[in-house]
This record gives structure tokens, C-alpha cells and sequence, in this order.
């Protein structure tokens, strides 16, 4: 199978850029429960029944006086979707939140790097979460420990390939992790990884 991550993205028929957001809370177990559930029930509706295929992430910025904020990008192959119909059915879904946004995905690899932006960007996670208290810091790191951030779905689900080297932690050397796919970043493959320690990760 090797290759046919990247070979599904060249093969996308009406790639769409999907954002989906949530009212703003201090509940952030609750938020990411409530994004990853409200996302698959969306799937499910009429608006999304033709959609082919596609991945999604989660993603978690920093708490305002506010909340935390927490929403989810995904990339999708389907039909032509009404932005107003959509935001209808997130609302429908969440009870609180309305605010949705779809485009056409022009550029795919620009698309599929926007979606994994908080992953494959280093300088942009910490630029993201600088000044934030480490104690804030530790509520994310338990809020999301365990957790699948991101996810196949359609034709897309079952498409990664494994490996049996096993990944040394260059800080920790915490080799347990789990496999989350596969994504070529400037034509090289790079696996995806989640940390799954029973023990608190190092302060960066």
C-alpha cells in the first residue's frame, strides 16, 4: 500500500475545506467530547450522506477570558454543500454553535497542511502557546492525552501503512505511542504519532 495516502489527495474529485467551531467554554474534556461526537452525528445528516471520504483533525487553542477555543478543520471530498445549510445543521447538532466555514480546496497539499498545521508546524505551536501558565498547559496535555485528534473517515479510513521500527522520543526516549497515519511533508514520508506515557510529558 505504499504510497496511497498521498495518492488519495491527488485523487480527490471536489475536495472542500470544512471548519467547524464551538461556543467557547471552560469545559474542555466537554469541547473535545462534544467536537469529535457532533462531527460524526454531521456526517450521518442528509447535507454530508454524498461525501466520499476525507480526514480531520481537532484542534485546541488557548483560553481568553472566555474559554477555550476549540474547532474542527477538516478536509472532505463531496458535492457542492450551502454554507447556511451547514451551519444550521452544526447548530441543530451543538444546541449553542453556528459558526461553520467550507470552501473549494484549490491547493491540496496547501489544504492537507492546514488541516495538520498544529502538528507538523513546531514554530507555530509554540508561537500559539507562548506565555500561556503551565498549569493551563497541563489542563490540554490531560484533556487530549489518550485522545484521537486525528481521524480518517469514507474511503479515506484504513489507507496508513505501518512500520516496525519502532520511534524514540528524541527528549525522553518514550518509545510507546500511538500510530496515527502517514503524511508526506516536502516529499518525504513522516508517520504520525501520539504520545500515550502513563507519565506527564517534560516541560518544553
Amino acid at each position: 500500500m505504499k504510497g496511497r495516502y498521498q495518492e488519495l489527495f491527488n485523487e480527490l474529485v471536489n475536495p472542500k475545506l470544512l471548519t467547524l467551531t464551538l461556543r467557547r467554554s471552560w469545559d474542555l474534556d466537554g469541547l473535545i467530547e462534544r467536537a469529535i461526537d457532533g462531527f460524526r452525528r454531521l456526517r450521518r445528516r442528509k447535507i454530508l450522506e454524498k461525501a466520499l471520504g476525507g480526514l480531520y483533525s481537532v484542534e485546541v487553542k488557548p483560553p481568553t477570558e472566555l474559554g477555550w477555543y476549540v474547532h474542527i478543520h477538516v478536509v472532505i471530498d463531496g458535492l457542492f454543500m450551502l454554507q447556511g445549510k451547514l451551519s444550521e445543521e452544526w447548530r441543530d447538532i451543538t444546541g449553542d454553535s453556528f459558526i461553520v466555514d467550507i470552501r473549494d480546496l484549490r491547493r491540496r497539499k496547501a489544504g492537507v497542511f492546514y488541516v495538520l498545521g498544529y502538528i507538523s508546524s513546531k514554530t507555530k505551536v509554540e508561537e500559539t502557546w507562548e506565555g500561556v501558565p503551565k498549569w493551563r498547559k497541563r489542563e490540554f496535555e490531560e484533556a487530549v492525552r489518550h485522545r484521537r485528534l486525528i481521524q480518517a473517515f469514507g474511503y479515506f479510513f484504513g489507507t496508513v501503512c505501518a512500520s516496525s521500527d519502532s520511534f524514540e522520543c528524541p527528549k525522553c526516549g518514550c518509545t510507546e505511542w500511538i500510530f496515527l497515519g502517514v503524511e508526506c511533508v516536502s516529499r518525504k514520508k513522516v508517520t504520525l504519532l501520539d504520545w500515550v506515557e502513563n507519565v506527564d510529558p517534560p516541560d518544553s
